[in-house]
């Protein structure tokens, strides 16, 4: 029998999408008006996004691994927004902004997902 997703899961998935929503508007967030990101760059994004929508609808569904893997990625990356908002906060307040949106998003997301009762859900086979 399957539980059913706790309200915590659905939550986080939502702050999931939207983070990765604004990390592909952001290359055209901090462009200048008029020009495009290179195309290795919107390859690399569009490569990265879909592993990302990947695994995201595989923490939807309660597979632990993708918890544990969205989670670890997420500590890899954390240095990355610092060394971006070091370089020019005062350049582009809307690409700060959009960093500092994404990092409370995922550090949300990932609250949620690893207390209760969002955590149990993961384990609900094992029970």
């Amino acid at each position: 029998m399957k539980s059913k997703k706790p309200s915590q899961v659905r939550v986080a998935v939502a702050l999931f999408y939207l983070a990765l929503a604004l990390t592909l508007a952001a290359p055209f967030i901090d462009s200048p008006l008029g020009r495009r990101p290179p195309g290795a760059l919107i390859v690399a994004g569009v490569i990265a996004a879909l592993f990302t929508v990947l695994l995201i609808e595989f923490i939807s569904i309660g597979r632990n691994w993708a918890r544990i893997t969205y989670l670890v990625l997420t500590i890899i990356s954390l240095p990355a927004p610092y060394f971006y908002l070091k370089q020019g906060v005062s350049a582009n307040y809307i690409g700060a902004a959009s960093v500092a949106v994404q990092l409370l998003a995922h550090g949300v997301g990932l609250y949620l997902l690893f207390t209760s009762p969002g955590r149990s859900w993961f384990f609900r086979s094992r029970q």
